[in-house]
């Protein structure tokens, strides 16, 4: 039932993305934390404060679902990367609520196609009463992103 939950929810904010009109730009990600998933949807990286979602999509050896906001500030932009960091706050089936402060590195390696990044994130968190620390690669794309 909470799987289900999980897929309507990303397929909603989906859906409201995808509604956007004119120069709206949407990113979609896909990102790996060791044995978990996370699945990403937001506003444009480019610009200097920006929000994503992302759903944790479990999997066999870990089948825990979740959800995550995000709101990140780009510290330093170039042609070749941004630097940002920003505020996690989410709800996982393991640690309830957690709260985070990521820090990342996208990476834009392809001169004429600026819109594919590769993400590196690191965010030390807090939930389920303790500290831990979260490391993500993931690959993102810009939607209608105009050079």
């Amino acid at each position: 039932m909470k799987t289900k939950l999980s897929i309507t929810a990303f397929f909603a904010v989906l859906l409201m993305f995808s509604t956007f009109k004119g120069n709206a730009q949407v990113h979609v990600g896909i990102y790996h934390e060791g044995i978990l998933s996370h699945v990403g949807v937001g506003s444009d990286p480019e610009k200097k404060i920006f929000g994503e979602a992302r759903v944790l999509a479990g999997g066999v050896i870990n089948p825990f679902m979740g959800v995550e906001a995000l709101g990140h500030y780009n510290f330093r932009q170039t042609d070749w990367y941004n630097l940002h960091g920003g505020l996690m706050l989410g709800y996982t089936e393991i640690t309830d609520v957690q709260a985070g402060l990521p820090f990342g590195l996208s990476l834009k390696p392809i001169a004429n196609h600026r819109q594919f990044s590769i993400l590196l994130e690191g965010t030390p968190m807090y939930g389920s009463y303790e500290f831990t620390f979260r490391a993500l690669i993931g690959l993102r794309y810009t939607l209608s992103k105009e050079y």
